[in-house]
């Protein structure tokens, strides 16, 4: 994996960008990847105050799909999936219109063993899709939710509010169909990309389809699931725009793909990453110890094709 790297000892981060800010976005444009190791990043609003140099302010507003926690300055913690898990690569946001150009992390504590920031080169994983990725293109996605009490992220934390009116509005707001069903069961969907247009004019793979499809539920969970809500129930689901259901053999040929273009950024204590969300999946690996990762993203970005980050 190319990246470009920052070195520096016991120097404020956001200082050394300041006065570097070409130096990082030229390692940006041309990598889509930037760590940076050995900086001071102690800082509560080092996530922040990097962002506010690439003219960008924090995103709070996100329809989160996965469980995470605010720390206050526009960063939260990354997803709390329990460590023995992994966390499947993904695009930040790319079951929405509307995503971030940006993504932070900022390691706080490293993991004892494992805990790795998997990520892959989207232009990689699209030319070894193939046919898949030119189906996903044409027929886009539609992610189906069902937020019950106790199963999946409540729609509290996922809309950032107790008020089911305001779901309502969030949900005119960014294109997405919302219900109220008895026993306040909300059900959404939302139709969204399956790629979009690289700066080589050619598709780029662009969704969570792999994420929300039933077929990532252990058998005997799905089986379950379904005798208990009905297909149409289930706490979230993938299908095509039309309508017609996503077979299982194509998540797992996707996830196949994902796992031969996986590469890790392993993290040590007060590193920090800048990520072109357009350019880079990302996800984790299963760790053991004490693991604390904080993320912030920016600069929303609603254009079906790829553009240069900071225009």
């Amino acid at each position: 994996m190319k990246k470009f790297i920052a070195q520096s000892k016991e120097e404020r981060l956001t200082e050394w960008i300041a006065t570097n800010e070409d130096h990082v976005r030229d390692g940006l444009a041309a990598e889509g990847i930037v760590l940076f190791r050995g900086f001071d990043t102690e800082d509560a609003g080092t996530l922040k105050d990097t962002l506010a140099l690439f003219g960008a302010d924090p995103m709070t507003d996100a329809r989160w799909s996965t469980p995470r926690s605010s720390v206050g300055d526009g960063a939260f913690t990354s997803t709390e999936y329990p460590p023995e898990q992994w966390i499947v690569l993904h695009s930040e946001m790319s079951y929405a219109r509307t995503w971030p150009r940006l993504l932070m992390f900022q390691c706080k504590i490293a993991a004892d063993t494992g805990g790795a920031t998997t990520i892959a080169d989207l232009g990689a994983v699209s030319g070894a899709l193939g046919d898949i990725l030119d189906e996903f293109h044409e027929r886009e996605v539609i992610y189906q939710r069902n937020f019950r009490k106790g199963l999946d992220v409540p729609w509290q934390n996922a809309f950032g509010t107790e008020d089911p009116d305001e779901v309502i509005e969030i949900g005119k707001k960014n294109g997405l169909e919302v219900e109220w069903l008895p026993n306040g069961v909300l059900r959404t969907a939302q139709q969204a990309q399956g790629a979009i247009m690289g700066d080589q004019g050619r598709p780029i793979w662009f969704n969570q389809a792999h994420l929300f499809h039933p077929c990532q539920l252990p058998p005997a969970t799905r089986q379950a699931l379904v005798a208990a809500v009905g297909a149409d129930g289930l706490p979230r689901n993938a299908v095509f725009g039309d309508g017609e259901a996503i077979p299982d053999a194509t998540i797992e040929r996707i996830l196949e793909v994902l796992t031969q273009h996986t590469e890790n950024i392993d993290w040590q204590d007060g590193d920090l990453s800048i990520i072109d969300n357009m350019r880079w999946m990302h996800g984790r690996a299963p760790f053991t110890g004490t693991r604390k990762v904080l993320a912030a993203m920016g600069q929303p970005h609603d254009r079906a094709e790829m553009t240069p980050i900071f225009a």
